[in-house]
């Protein structure tokens, strides 16, 4: 009897310190929207990032940035030699997102929650290095954006609301979430394209455009969904500050079985984009400002300084009696006809998803239509991260009916 009960004590004994150590190994987190360096290499649009694809929640280092925290040269991967490859950084090391300068919104998603103090956001400086490693020389080292985490566990998303500072071109943001009740914090960088009036890098920064001197921004997506029929109709639908302009819509009419394939016509599209208009250009923007046409997803692009806010792809089905059908592009849209025979919806996802709310509609790349749940889950819905994609994701049930 006595060297059972040794044995248990000693096994509470040994567990209660795994168990706090446990506790603060769960604790992690990345940045989600818009896409982190480490996030993008688990999504596999950067490529040859190491272990990070398996861990990209896994970013700690000491706080206290910059006093401390990850040396020079070692921020984007928080000090870790396992995720090192991070640290690699030139003018097109890695894929960017398009971004304005003003009111714009970071997510986190946690793995595991954490007391937390705050979250910081900064930026590199105008005129930052785009080629040497990153340090806090390249930053503006007073935040732009600071958030309290009034020492709670914050849930297991969120949003924040930022001004981003006037810059264009390339830039890096670092996120920081200083943890409340340990020593460490996490740091994600994000790579942005901005399009501003401010400074960019010394090399020109963002990748440029398909005419000197032109500063390219994606205002839309045309997705290879689903393939169309004979008769369907697509339109590029430009939408500028003033509301849709009707004017500069772009039309493919499918007159062939072969025009209408799924990877086909939104090469076909691109191509009547850059044939037809004088506002917008499709394809893939290329390091060099030239356009390279896909058979699958294009992205479309507007001047920076145009007024151009959004493009939306609309298919009009042969048999919709002229309805509008789904939203392919980019943002809000009047989608809401027949579809198809697929239903009602209002979106095809992921277009629009910072709209999204309760009751919102959406078709999913398997064809069916899924309806935003009410609050408090509706939230879920305009996270674009893979776990939550109706009817694919892992955790797509926490956000979505069927």
């Amino acid at each position: 009897m006595t060297s059972t009960t040794r044995l248990t004590a000693l096994a509470f004994a040994t567990a209660v310190p795994l168990l706090g150590i446990a506790q603060q190994v769960l604790a992690h987190g990345y940045v989600t929207s818009p896409t982190s360096r480490n996030y993008a290499c688990k999504l596999g649009d950067n490529t040859n990032c190491g272990a990070i694809i398996w861990e990209p929640q896994s970013l700690e280092a000491p706080k206290g940035f910059p006093q401390s925290g990850p040396a020079d040269g070692k921020i984007a991967s928080a000090g870790l030699a396992q995720f090192s490859p991070l640290d690699a950084q030139s003018a097109n090391r890695w894929s960017k997102q398009s971004m304005r300068p003003g009111q714009n919104t970071f997510s986190w998603t946690f793995t595991a929650n954490h007391s937390t103090s705050n979250w910081r956001y900064f930026i590199t400086k105008p005129g930052w290095n785009v080629n040497a490693a990153l340090s806090r020389q390249s930053f503006d080292l007073q935040p732009f954006c600071s958030v309290s985490g009034n020492q709670q566990q914050p849930p297991k998303q969120v949003n924040h609301n930022c001004n981003v500072p006037d810059r264009n071109g390339y830039h890096v943001i670092l996120a920081v979430w200083d943890i409340g009740d340990t020593t460490n914090a996490f740091y994600n960088v994000i790579d942005v394209n901005l399009a501003g009036n401010g400074g960019g890098g010394d090399n020109g920064g963002g990748d440029g455009g398909g005419e000197p001197g032109v500063s390219w921004l994606d205002v839309g997506d045309i997705n290879p969904l689903m393939s169309l029929a004979v008769g369907d109709l697509v339109r590029a639908r430009v939408f500028d500050g003033q509301g849709e302009n009707t004017g500069q819509e772009v039309r493919l009419p499918i007159n062939s079985m072969a025009e209408g394939g799924q990877f086909a016509w939104p090469a076909a599209l691109a191509q009547k984009i850059n044939a037809e208009s004088d506002v917008i250009r499709a394809g893939r923007l290329r390091a060099d400002g030239s356009f390279e046409i896909a058979n699958g997803k294009n992205e479309i692009y507007a001047p920076a300084d145009s007024s151009i806010r959004r493009v939306e792809i609309t298919i009009d089905k042969a048999d919709d009696g002229g309805g509008d059908g789904g939203d392919g592009g980019n943002g809000g849209g009047n989608g809401g006809g027949d579809n198809g025979g697929s239903g009602h919806y209002d979106h095809v996802y992921p277009d629009g998803i910072s709209g999204y709310t309760a009751g919102t509609k959406v078709l999913g790349s398997d064809g069916d239509v899924y309806t935003c749940k009410p609050f408090p889950y509706s939230g879920w819905c305009t996270i674009k991260a893979h776990q939550y994609t109706p009817g694919t994701g892992s955790h797509w049930q926490d956000a979505w009916f069927k």
